[in-house]
């Protein structure tokens, strides 16, 4: 299971999960479109929520990451992007250990981001199995 916990909806994400979850996300980032229910958190500290969904379309520019209508989490990008989001999340998932983590956030010339994009803490959390 996936789980995304914020500060602020538009600031850093917290994005958690098993290998399994992540792989499943890589598939849908790959397909290009859908959605995948996420996990909820009862104490998300030290983030204060959890989004509900995260979904996946394709458009002609680079990723942006946002939040839609304070649930959903929206991944938009062409497919080439959003091949190389699903292959760094993958591989980070597949070689992380302990306390790992992957970030993944817009610099300047950035080259599958968008500048609007929010940034993403990527963690492994077996617990969430």
């Amino acid at each position: 299971m996936l789980m995304i916990l914020y500060g602020d909806l538009n600031g850093e994400m917290g994005l958690d999960g098993t290998v399994g979850s992540f792989v499943a996300l890589g598939q849908l980032l790959r397909r290009g479109s859908g959605d995948m229910d996420l996990a909820t958190a009862d104490d998300p500290y030290p983030y204060v929520g959890s989004l509900s969904r995260i979904t996946v379309r394709q458009s002609n520019r680079k990723i942006v990451m946002r939040v839609v209508d304070g649930k959903d989490f929206e991944v938009c990008g062409n497919m080439d992007s959003l091949r190389q989001l699903a292959r760094n999340i993958e591989n980070f998932a597949a070689s992380a250990y302990g306390k790992d983590h992957l970030h993944v956030d817009y610099h300047p010339d950035h080259w599958y981001l968008e500048e609007e994009s929010v940034s993403l803490v990527v963690r492994v959390d077996p617990a969430l199995e």
